[in-house]
């Protein structure tokens, strides 16, 4: 699957919820992987939401979409520039 492979457990993903487009507003949450579940995608515990509605609770994040999907809906976010986010508030 498309984005399997991108973290394992204890690390960090930035997943968008809709792809970037000009005049809108990028949405997306950060957390960190807690497991790949069997539905195929990953379980974060959000740590950041652009909605802040999401902070806190388990996030479900498909591995692979079987339509609108793009080559960077899924990324790899180092554990420091996870802990600079949280600081922060974002990105």
């Amino acid at each position: 699957m498309k984005f399997e492979n991108v973290a394992v457990s204890g690390e960090y993903i930035k997943a968008m919820d809709f792809r970037p487009r000009e005049g809108l507003e990028d949405s997306y949450v950060i957390g960190q992987v807690l497991r790949k579940d069997s539905r195929g995608g990953f379980v974060i515990e959000c740590g950041f939401d652009t909605e802040g509605m999401r902070v806190g609770k388990e996030v479900f994040v498909p591995f692979e979409m079987s339509f609108m999907e793009w080559d960077e809906r899924v990324q790899y976010v180092s554990e420091g520039a996870y802990k600079k986010i949280k600081c922060v508030g974002g990105l």
